[in-house]
């Protein structure tokens, strides 16, 4: 793509021109613009992003820069690697249908059937459904729910958390009864990956690359534990955290960047989110989800299953909660599913579904119209959240298609 002629936009070569999948090539300008005046304010650091339509990318680009000079690399490119946070979340989501496609657990069944830990008071109505659909009442994100403040990880063994952080979500209690209230958690898909894990014997990363990640040619994406030299030179250094994190690789070597930049501990599950991967690659992914569950060709997960995605799990009197709000909100098995009735900060098709991580990457596909975004903004200040950079760029980015 050669459409911009403003330098600072740095395009890879796309599938088709916007105009060959029905998509107006000067949102894709007023997005470049939005993007760089958030840059040139100093809200982001840098700002990319890739958009499908009709199984062509038509729009691959990056502008802006990393947080400090690493492996010779100062400005953000479209290969340029970045953690996409909770969107995650997403994937081990659809792990988790992979599981129930081959009838290997069900929705609704107790998670204490798999895990002894939770054979215990409320824990026992706990299913799979409530883990997938953040009403489990299970501990909260850090921040996310202020007015109940818990760390599930002060009940752990520091010394042995695989052995001791089963017992330690439990001590923590929960928040609300299972299936009362939808509060964003973490430690859910920590256990899902547990789950995971029981029922395919194998590590949950292992499974999730296995089952979705190397099917759909995602090859580029991993967890940090697992990088080449070669992606590491491509790694973006977003925040004080990365620059840490890099300022330690004199000494450390690659072990240095090998941690997410949350926290994690060695035997727990990395399913929570963190992997690294690209915009262009999460493409993939999506055209699985948006072909029914077959990436060129081959079948990743059944259409029934994938069709989860979009199907509203959630009781109409359930109230979204976290990060000071207090509304009805669709969800899905994993994902949000967007309603203009109850998000009024963004304009997307109705049922689309999208999740974000940690407010600095967005995914999101459109059954209705066969589109797709990834986008991500690194924000200059650490958790320093601004809408303009995340649901006013799905905006535009949606607001092109015709």
């Amino acid at each position: 793509m050669e459409r911009s002629n403003e330098s600072y936009v740095r395009c890879a070569e796309c599938d088709a021109p916007p105009e060959d999948v029905a998509y107006d090539a000067k949102c894709l300008d007023q997005l470049n613009s939005h993007l760089q005046s958030l840059i040139d304010e100093g809200r982001i650091r840098s700002g990319s992003y890739c958009l499908w339509r009709h199984g062509k990318v038509f729009a691959d680009a990056a502008m802006g820069s990393i947080a400090c000079e690493w492996m010779g690399n100062t400005e953000f490119k479209p290969d340029t690697l970045f953690e996409i946070q909770s969107v995650g979340k997403a994937i081990t989501a659809i792990a988790v249908l992979t599981l129930l496609d081959d009838r290997l657990l069900y929705l609704d069944q107790p998670v204490a059937e798999l895990i002894k830990e939770f054979d215990t008071g409320d824990f026992k109505k706990i299913t799979i459904k409530h883990l997938l659909t953040h009403t489990s009442g299970l501990c909260a994100l850090d921040g996310s729910y202020p007015q109940d403040e818990r760390r599930w990880w002060d009940h752990m063994d520091p010394a042995d958390p695989a052995n001791s952080w089963l017992s330690a979500l439990v001590k923590t209690g929960l928040h609300a009864a299972p299936g009362e209230k939808w509060i964003y958690s973490t430690a859910a898909y920590l256990l899902l990956g547990e789950v995971i894990k029981r029922l395919s014997g194998i590590e949950a990363e292992r499974y999730i690359y296995e089952k979705i990640l190397k099917p759909c040619e995602m090859f580029d994406t991993h967890w940090r534990k697992d990088a080449t030299h070669g992606q590491l030179k491509r790694y973006n250094i977003a925040n004080e955290t990365d620059i840490a994190m890099a300022e330690r690789y004199d000494f450390l070597g690659e072990r240095a960047l090998a941690a997410p930049t949350y926290q994690t501990w060695p035997g727990i599950p990395d399913t929570a989110g963190g992997e690294m991967s690209t915009c262009r690659e999460m493409m993939h992914l999506a055209e699985m989800i948006l072909r029914d569950g077959m990436y060129r060709g081959k079948r990743v997960i059944g259409k029934d299953a994938i069709s989860l995605l979009w199907t509203d799990m959630l009781p109409y009197d359930i109230r979204a909660v976290s990060y000071g709000n207090d509304s009805r909100i669709r969800y899905g098995a994993g994902m949000c599913i967007y309603s203009s009735d109850y998000d009024k900060d963004q304009i997307l098709s109705e049922g689309t579904i999208y999740h974000e991580g940690a407010g600095t990457s967005v995914f999101l596909a459109d059954r209705q119209e066969d589109f797709a975004a990834m986008f991500q903004t690194s924000f200059c200040k650490e958790f320093d959240w601004d809408a303009r950079a995340v649901k006013e760029v799905a905006t535009i980015i949606h607001s092109g298609i015709l």
